[in-house]
């Protein structure tokens, strides 16, 4: 069985280069050895050597020149270099050169030069291996830069098309609106029971998309950094009785109460007022929903050493069931409401929140026990840390 040629031997000695085709008679890759340059060079042209070892006094060309030349036109090929004591200043230089991966003294120990050659043909196996790896590496990265880029790009066409297509749809709903309450308002004539309630069931669907609306123009914006924020320096506590005011009738009308546990001592924080407002209304108008029993608590707790201060609303409603957890905070995901287990919202009102404390540095989290009640949780930095929003 003939084997490939992987080593390749140069010497100007007949009897050492048959010395070499019997020493390497057993290895598992074949040998060729050559007493001339020339046919050398032939032999790493048409071959696929990995290792050459050639001695370093060659009539023709020093071996160190030749080893020159195997590196310049098969840099991949290992150098291995025959040489006699006399010749080791010369063997140091063109080691630190990087012509020659080592060197060989003459007379050669047999299993130090069996060892080394397996040795080097380890070593361009290796390098090639590590070549392939990275090659395929830098394939793979290249696709996977490629699929990035065309999820960015999809993904700012998508927020583009919902943009525009939101503000195209807010002309006519605000118009289909207004009939619908002329119609109600009885200014364009009379209109049955029957007829009132089939439009009143279509103003509420209006009202629902008007919100849709009003929610993807706004996720769009705090998505993609064109929302402005006012950012002040204040006491949220003032913020939540303003919407403990606003949404108390609600709570009463369905029998909850809504109060407020507020840490006099608590840090003034930046925040726009209005965005901090919206969230504050999401979360009590969800607590509110999912509760049918008991009520909603606004806490606050200052956390100086931790730079933060912390809102808690806490309801006594049904809880969120552990298999709902990963809907939280996505984009048009739903729960279903306690009452007449029904759906309501946009379904992106959690989302909203989540961007816009997000966009202050602070985070949103919750707590949950099914049957027990639920509690959402944010932080606001005391001390400015909020990062340059990138889209």
């Amino acid at each position: 069985m003939n084997k490939e040629n992987q080593a390749l031997f140069v010497d100007d000695e007949e009897s050492i280069i048959d010395g070499i085709q019997r020493l390497f008679i057993k290895e598992h890759y074949g040998v060729a050895a050559t007493i001339d340059i020339e046919h050398a060079r032939k032999i790493l042209n048409q071959e696929n050597i990995k290792v050459v070892i050639c001695d370093h006094r060659m009539p023709v060309m020093l071996g160190v020149k030749f080893l020159q030349e195997v590196k310049m036109n098969h840099p991949d090929v290992v150098r291995i270099l025959f040489t006699g004591y006399a010749d080791f200043p010369m063997v140091e230089e063109a080691i630190n050169q990087g012509e020659i991966y080592r060197f060989i003294s003459k007379p050669w120990k047999t299993t130090e030069l069996l060892a080394t050659v397996r040795q080097a043909i380890a070593h361009y196996d290796l390098v090639e291996e590590n070549k392939g790896l990275f090659a395929e590496t830098k394939r793979r990265q290249d696709e996977l830069e490629i699929s990035n880029k065309k999820l960015v790009d999809m993904y700012k066409l998508q927020r583009e098309f919902t943009s525009t297509v939101s503000h195209e749809l807010r002309t006519p709903l605000a118009s289909i609106k207004i009939a619908i309450d002329l119609v109600c308002k009885r200014m364009a004539g009379e209109i049955n029971h029957e007829q009132e309630e089939v439009l009143g069931r279509a103003q509420k669907s209006v009202e629902h998309l008007q919100r849709l609306v009003s929610d993807i123009l706004d996720l769009t914006k705090i998505e993609s950094g064109k929302m402005q924020m006012d950012f002040k320096i204040q006491g949220i506590n003032e913020v939540i009785d303003e919407v403990v005011y606003a949404q108390q009738d609600v709570a009463k009308s369905r029998g909850l109460y809504l109060k407020a546990e507020l840490d006099k001592d608590l840090s003034q924080v930046p925040f726009d007022k209005d965005r901090i407002i919206q969230v504050l209304n999401n979360l009590v108008s969800n607590a509110i929903k999912f509760t049918q029993h008991g009520g909603i608590t606004i806490k606050t707790e200052n956390k100086p050493a931790n730079n933060h201060i912390i809102v808690n609303i806490t309801d006594t409603g049904k809880g969120i069931a552990e298999q709902d957890f990963p809907k939280l905070f996505q984009k048009f995901q739903q729960l279903e409401s306690a009452e007449k287990n029904e759906k309501g919202g946009t379904g992106l009102g959690l989302a909203i929140c989540k961007e816009i404390i997000l966009r202050h540095g602070g985070k949103i989290a919750v707590e949950s026990t099914l049957g027990k009640g639920t509690t959402f949780s944010f932080v606001l930095p005391i001390q400015e840390r909020r990062m340059p929003f990138r889209t």
